[in-house]
């Protein structure tokens, strides 16, 4: 694909109404495929594929919706092995006399150091934490997004409203060509 096909990525994000750093994170994350990567890693659309504002707020709204599902299905697994606590606790304190049941013992059991572990690899709750701590992470990512993308609500940017016939902004300034802008209000 020749450079005059391809738009930077600051470009597309003036094309599409979408902020920058939500089109790359959304490009880095397999989102947005028809991306190109130059040699330096910076990301390049093919002019004919830039995605339009709602197929970006789509797509946050789809992969935000995934990552609360995937959270909601680790509280679920969360949800199953506390049970599995509480239930050796109720027979320790029933059956004194016996050994301790491998879920309440495992619970708790985070070593900074997994090797030196006494028990034979992660326990499962600190698997199932570790996952919802990601989930969640992702789900912040991309609410944050998603408001980011609604809020623009697929307005161009400051820079294109600057190379606009007339050079006005929402805000009522007057933009020069290098995107700066100045005061459109008397002056002294």
């Amino acid at each position: 694909m020749s450079e005059a096909e391809l738009a930077k990525l600051s470009e597309a994000a003036e094309v599409c109404g979408i902020p920058t750093d939500v089109l790359k994170m959304m490009a880095a994350d397999g989102l947005l495929p028809q991306t190109v990567r130059g040699r330096a890693g910076h990301v390049y659309f093919p002019r004919s594929a830039i995605p339009s504002w709602s197929e970006c707020v789509d797509l946050l709204r789809e992969q935000r919706d995934r990552h609360l599902r995937r959270a909601a299905s680790a509280l679920r697994r969360l949800d199953t092995e506390l049970e599995a606590v509480r239930n050796d606790i109720t027979e320790a304190r029933e059956y004194p006399q016996q050994t301790l049941g491998i879920d309440l013992m495992s619970f708790g059991h985070w070593p900074y150091d997994r090797t030196a572990s006494s028990l034979r690899g992660q326990p499962l709750i600190t698997g199932v934490l570790e996952q919802f701590t990601t989930e969640r992470m992702a789900i912040t990512r991309y609410h944050d997004a998603y408001l980011d993308a609604l809020t623009s609500e697929g307005r161009p940017t400051a820079r294109r409203l600057a190379l606009s016939p007339g050079g006005q902004t929402e805000s009522g300034s007057v933009g020069s060509a290098a995107g700066t802008n100045f005061p459109s209000g008397p002056t002294t």
